[in-house]
This record gives structure tokens, C-alpha cells and sequence, in this order.
């Protein structure tokens, strides 16, 4: 399979404000590729230019080899489902997925048998098979989702993009419908571009994520690789839970943390070029108790403030001896270890691999 959307040095204007920056990435047909990033980022707006509701200020959105300039929203093989789904409530079930075919079966020449057809075939493949004349508003969220999925599909797109479809949903039904979004991606074959501020989505659903920060994405990779080796100090603190620590000086090869914790320039892996600045650690990377012959761990000791219990994860909020720094530590789910109470103090490790920075 080959490029079907290729995004080409694409700006957005307002202005004198920059929505979108010199954004550059293509999306291999059959995928699923997610953008992610904050409120304010520019990823609705590049989600709108692709579907032609917005003109970009500079660059080029093809489809399929084609470019689309000048090729308005209605013609573009794309379809789009908004956060608030759009449903109609005055329609049940079938009538919601038949209606953007029924507006081109004029146009296309459609009959009423292949209509019914399409629609019979996208109401099984997402499970709603019985649910024809149930009206939207007495379904549950995940079938409302659902509808509003089948009503784009079924115009056979090339491409759907999904604004931030999950958002309005409690966080039960959200955990549940990304194993079905990324089930059904995969039946369906059809390529996904989905836009998300929640980091879990991005990662549990895509083949591929771009993080975007200010108008421009910071990087594009696997969610394995995204996580383990972030390429910029953005990526490593926006994506996952991750300790953050600021370096106030550099003397030989000794560092200081602004918090007062010393270290020596080996403790530390560059992962990019230059003066270290800051450097992050996973709360998950942190080993209790490591064996002193591990030669690539660095060990120190923290005192245990609190102990963090959500029911399948425990953390410990930790202070660095000799230092302010405060340090998040995951305990490995289903080990016993001796000692883990508030104010007692712990001897920790760190593989110099798993300390990113920057």
C-alpha cells in the first residue's frame, strides 16, 4: 500500500497569528494516524484543512496522487465525525446512516435496493444490526458513536477523520469505545486521521502519532517509540506520566539540579546535542532496591512522602536525599517489597539509558 494523504509544507494564517506551521507528514493507506497535542495547538485546524472547510495560507493537501486546491469539501474523498456526532434526533437508526446517501443518489444515479444494500452491510459490520428504527436519543453513547461512524463510512471515503470523537463520553465508556475504534479500523480497512488531546487514545489506537505543539509537529513515530525515545524536551514531558528535573549548573563533571541534587555528566545520556538543560525520568523506569552489581544503574536514596493508591496502580511520592527534588515512582503491580512506608527512606536505581536528556 502507498501514500493516500500527503500533507506538503502546509501553513494557516490569521492574521497575524500562526495556527499552522510548515506541518509536513503522509499517511499510508489503510492506517491509522493520530494527532496529538493540547487545546490551542492547531489540530482541528489541520483537520479542517484537509477536509476543505478552511483553505491552507501556503502548501498542498493530495489525496490519492491528487491535489485538492480548489476542490470544495462536498467533492473531497473524506468524511468527518465531529465530537458532538451531529446526529439528527429526529431520525431513527437507518435514516441517520442513509442520509448522505440519499443527498447524492440523485447525482450518482443510486437505486433504492443498492441504497438499502450499503446501509444493511455498514449497520453489521458496526454491530448495530436490530437497532434500524431505534431513534439516536435512546441509544447509548458508544452506539450513538457508532452511528455516526457507520453514516460516514458508508459514503465509502477514502480517508475519515475523526475530531476528537470521544471526548463527550465518561472515562468507562472512552476506555471501551478505543478498543473498538481500533478493532473496527482494522475490519474496515479504511485509513483513519483522528486528532486528540488524551494521550491514551493516541497511544492504545494509532499505527502512527504526531505530537503537534505551536502549529508544528515536534514528531512523528510509532506510540512505542514516541514514548521510549522521545526526540525533544516537549515529547518527553507531554506524553506519559514523567519526572522533570531542571539543571541550574554545570562544574566539570558534576551537575546540579535547581532543586540541589548533584549528579556526575556519566549519570546522564544525551539524547540531544548540546549543554544538558533538563532531563526526564519515567516513574516506571525507577528500580527499588537494585543489586549493587548492576554497573549501569545509578543509585541513590529517596525518602517515601505519600503513598499513591488508584486501585491498579500504586505510586510513591518520594523526596531525593540532600535535595528538593520530588520524585514519582511506579511500584512493579503484584511485588511485596519491604520498607514501603511514608518517612522511611529507599534505595533507588536508575538505568542510565532509561534518563532522557535534553
Amino acid at each position: 500500500m502507498g501514500k493516500i494523504l500527503e500533507i506538503k509544507n502546509l501553513s494557516k494564517y490569521f492574521d497575524d497569528f500562526t495556527a499552522v506551521k510548515n506541518v509536513d507528514f503522509s499517511v499510508e493507506e489503510g492506517g491509522f494516524f493520530s494527532i496529538l497535542g493540547s487545546s490551542g495547538c492547531g489540530k482541528t485546524t489541520l483537520l479542517r484543512i484537509i477536509a476543505g472547510f478552511q483553505q491552507q495560507s501556503e502548501g498542498e493537501v493530495i489525496i490519492r496522487g491528487q491535489s485538492m486546491k480548489g476542490i470544495p469539501p462536498e467533492k473531497r474523498p473524506v468524511n468527518i465525525v465531529f465530537q458532538n456526532l451531529a446526529l439528527f434526533p429526529m431520525m431513527n437508526v437507518r435514516e441517520n446512516v442513509a442520509f448522505g446517501l440519499n443527498r447524492i443518489r440523485k447525482r450518482q444515479k443510486l437505486k433504492t435496493a443498492d441504497i438499502n444494500s450499503k446501509i444493511n452491510e455498514m449497520l453489521e459490520r458496526v454491530g448495530l444490526n436490530g437497532y434500524e428504527k431505534k431513534k439516536v436519543t435512546d441509544l447509548s453513547g458508544g452506539q450513538r458513536q457508532r452511528v455516526a461512524i457507520a453514516r460516514s463510512l458508508v459514503m465509502n471515503p477514502s480517508i475519515l477523520l475523526l475530531d476528537e470523537p470521544l471526548g463527550a463520553l465518561d472515562r468507562k465508556l472512552r476506555e471501551h469505545m478505543k478498543v473498538e475504534l481500533k478493532l473496527l479500523q482494522k475490519e474496515i480497512g479504511t485509513t483513519f486521521v483522528y486528532i486528540t488531546h488524551d494521550q491514551s487514545e493516541a497511544l492504545v489506537m494509532s499505527d502512527q502519532v504526531a505530537v503537534m505543539h505551536d502549529g508544528q509537529f515536534e514528531q512523528i513515530d510509532t506510540p512505542r517509540n514516541l514514548y521510549k525515545n522521545p526526540r525533544t524536551s516537549f515529547v518527553a514531558g507531554f506524553v506519559g506520566d514523567t519526572n522533570r528535573f531542571e539543571l541550574a549548573s554545570t562544574e566539570g563533571d558534576s551537575l546540579m539540579t535547581k532543586g540541589g541534587w548533584k549528579l556526575s555528566r556519566s549519570d546522564l545520556t544525551m539524547t540531544s546535542p548540546g549543554t544538558p538543560e533538563v532531563f526526564f525520568i519515567r516513574p516506571e523506569a525507577l528500580i527499588i532496591n537494585p543489586d549493587s552489581s548492576m554497573n549501569d544503574v545509578d543509585q541513590f536514596e529517596v525518602m517515601i512522602k505519600t503513598i499513591l493508591f488508584d486501585g491498579s496502580n500504586t505510586k510513591l511520592s518520594t523526596i531525593v536525599n540532600d535535595s528538593r527534588e520530588e520524585l514519582l515512582i511506579s511500584l512493579p503491580q503484584n511485588a511485596q517489597f519491604d520498607g514501603i512506608e511514608e518517612g522511611h527512606t529507599l534505595n533507588v536505581g536508575v538505568h542510565r539509558n532509561d534518563v532522557k536528556c535534553f
